[in-house]
Formats: structure tokens, C-alpha cells, sequence
């Protein structure tokens, strides 16, 4: 009886692992995204370049004499109210940024003032006495020591004022230098000073920057470098504004490679007349010389879109119709270069295959997916 309970038992394990074994459970779609390739042109031999925005001229502002910052120049807030200059603000050459206490160096340039009339009073006396000595031995009722001294101390006079002039205008170019003033037409891009500090020469209060005209600078291979020159055309794309491109063109090239890249520094001026390009921000251009490079149409696919193959190369997944539903197939694929975010496909696809570029990673070959918009 025992055993007749067991079989029955077993049996109806064996009949319920069977159904589980069997039934098939329904896998919802793999969500993913995808896009159709279109073929693009682009230079053969081009290669892209990427560096740091920079203004075409930024300079560090200092006072060359001590003293204390008495004045900031004011400036209209968007609120209407003045306010102390500060950084991002626009100023033009000849204004005035600050200014030190300049008492003492007033009262240095009435001394120095002072000075100057006393030695031209003694030059007026010692060349006074310089003619009379002259006609005298000239009449030979001077004596020759007598005419030595009074023509040398006529010389040392004028020396004096020579020196009391110098001293004079040194402390007018220090009065003068108690006031900072730009250099340029530029934007504040740092201020270090605050009203009542107390300055050292030298010691930097202002960075200003002319960002009328930015500029980027980048390493070319000489193999590249000799179809270049100064004066050509090319478009540069910045990640700030990644809808625009700004027209720029080749202004210096370097006479000499850098010894440790051995590339060749290439400057590359951008007008900024609209100033929306900013010190920092990062540009990438590409140099095309028609005489150098040719076009050639190609296809290309995000980075994000190419997966592993089973061959240990490389594929990527296209949408595939089935009656399941849509598919995905992979297709292996030959690469060419990388650009940017995108890899150029040497074989493998063609023109309107819909190629996954989102969730490629997770997938399977014929795993059922679903397009997300």
C-alpha cells in the first residue's frame, strides 16, 4: 500500500515538472532606440581637432606703487542702482578701474616742484656769473683759475636742474600710476582688489580679456600641416552651442614643431563680435584644404552602436521585421575612423537600415525590441 501511494505520488511530480518544463512564458519586448543611416560626406585625410577657447588678448592688471584702494569705478546694475565694477562687466580702454591714495604722492611732486625752481634759480645766478667771467677775460682782467670756476660751477648748475627735472617728472608718473586704467576694450574676467585693501606693487587687481576676437589653438601632425596657411577657411562647433557654427580661419602657424609632440602649433582666430563665445569653453574644428583633400561619402554610426560579434570582431543590431513583431539582428560590421561621437562603417550596412544605437549592449540576436521614440 505504501508503495502504490509513493508511485502515485511520483507520478504526479513528473506530469507537473512536464508542464513546467513545456510551457513557454512570454518575454515583453527589449526597449531600445534606434536610427536610420544616412550616408554623409566628409574630407578624406580630414582630421578633427579639439582645444580650449581663448581670448585673443587677456592681460593681468596691477599697481606698480603701494597704497590704499580708495575708489572703484561704479556701474549700472540691471536694477538701476550703481554698483563697484566686477567681474564679466564690459570696459573700454582709457577707463578708469581704481584708484589708491594719492596725498603723498602730491606732496612729492610739489617737493620735487620746489626743487626744480631752486636749481634753476642757482643756474640762472651761476650763468649770470658764467658771461660776466667771459667778458672779463676776454678784456684780460680775469684770471684763468677764476674763468675755470665760474664756467664749472655754470656746468654743475645745469646739471642740477637736469636732475631736479627727472626727480620732478618721476613724481608725476607715480601720481599718475596712483590711477589703473584699461588698457583695451575687454570684459573683467577676474577682480582681486576691494575698496580700502591695501595694494602691493605688482601685486594683480584685475584680469581683463579682448573677447572681441576668441581664438583656439591646436597641435598639428606635420603630415597635415604642410597643406596648410594662413588665411584659411574652416568652421568650428562648440559644445555650448552645438546647433551653430562659427566661421573662423587659420591666422598664425608655428615656424617650428614642439619638441616633445612634434605637431605643429596652429592658431585659428574666430570673430566674437556677439561675445557668446567664452575663455574655457572647448571647440573642435577640422581642416580641409582643397587642395589636399577630397570628399567622399560614407556611413557612420553613434559609438553607442557597436557591439561585439561572436567572430571577436565587431557588429551592430538592426531593427528586423518578424511576425513576432520587430527584431533584433546582428550584422557584422567592418569600422573605419572615429570621429567625434561616431564611427565610420567601412561594410557591413547600407543606407536606410535602421541601426540600434541605444540598449545594443543588452541584446540578444533575435531578441524582440521595441523602438522608442
Amino acid at each position: 500500500m505504501i508503495v502504490k501511494t509513493t508511485l502515485a505520488v511520483l507520478s504526479s511530480a513528473v506530469l507537473w515538472s512536464a508542464c513546467v518544463t513545456h510551457a513557454t512564458v512570454a518575454q515583453p519586448p527589449q526597449g531600445v532606440q534606434a536610427q536610420r543611416i544616412e550616408p554623409t560626406v566628409g574630407a578624406v585625410g580630414a582630421q578633427r581637432f579639439s582645444a580650449l577657447v581663448t581670448p585673443d588678448a587677456q592681460t593681468p592688471l596691477s599697481f606698480r606703487i603701494p597704497g590704499y584702494v580708495v575708489s572703484l569705478t561704479q556701474v549700472r546694475g540691471q536694477d538701476g542702482r550703481f554698483r563697484q565694477i566686477a567681474e564679466g562687466d564690459r570696459i573700454f580702454r582709457g577707463e578708469l578701474l581704481a584708484e589708491i591714495r594719492n596725498s603723498e604722492y602730491q606732496d612729492k611732486v610739489r617737493q620735487a616742484a620746489s626743487f626744480v625752481e631752486v636749481a634753476e634759480a642757482a643756474a640762472l645766478k651761476a650763468q649770470l656769473d658764467y658771461e660776466r667771467a667771459t667778458r672779463l677775460y676776454a678784456a684780460l682782467t680775469l684770471t684763468k683759475p677764476d674763468f675755470d670756476a665760474a664756467q664749472a660751477q655754470y656746468d654743475a648748475t645745469q646739471a642740477q636742474v637736469r636732475a631736479a627735472a627727472a626727480q620732478a617728472s618721476e613724481a608725476r608718473t607715480a601720481l599718475a600710476d596712483t590711477r589703473l586704467v584699461a588698457p583695451f576694450d575687454g570684459e573683467i574676467v577676474k577682480k582681486s582688489v576691494e575698496l580700502g585693501a591695501f595694494v602691493a606693487p605688482g601685486t594683480p587687481t584685475f584680469v581683463i580679456a579682448n573677447t572681441d576676437l576668441a581664438k583656439i589653438v591646436v597641435g598639428v601632425p606635420d603630415t597635415m600641416v604642410r597643406s596648410l596657411h594662413a588665411g584659411l577657411a574652416t568652421d568650428v562647433t562648440v559644445d555650448a552651442f552645438p546647433n551653430r557654427s562659427f566661421h573662423a580661419s587659420i591666422s598664425r602657424i608655428a615656424a617650428a614643431a614642439d619638441p616633445k609632440t612634434r605637431n605643429f602649433e596652429v592658431e585659428v582666430a574666430i570673430p566674437n563680435h556677439d561675445r557668446l563665445l567664452k575663455s574655457g569653453m572647448i571647440g573642435s574644428l577640422q581642416f580641409v584644404s582643397p587642395a589636399a583633400v577630397a570628399q567622399q561619402t560614407s556611413l557612420a554610426v553613434p559609438i553607442s552602436a557597436i557591439v561585439p560579434s561572436p567572430d571577436g570582431k565587431y557588429g551592430v543590431f538592426l531593427v528586423a521585421k518578424s511576425p513576432a513583431g520587430d527584431v533584433a539582428r546582428l550584422r557584422p560590421v567592418v569600422i573605419g575612423s572615429v570621429e567625434g561621437n561616431e564611427v565610420r562603417i567601412a561594410s557591413g550596412v547600407a543606407t536606410g537600415d535602421m541601426v540600434i544605437t541605444m540598449g545594443a549592449t543588452l541584446l540578444k540576436d533575435g531578441q524582440r525590441v521595441e523602438v522608442l521614440q
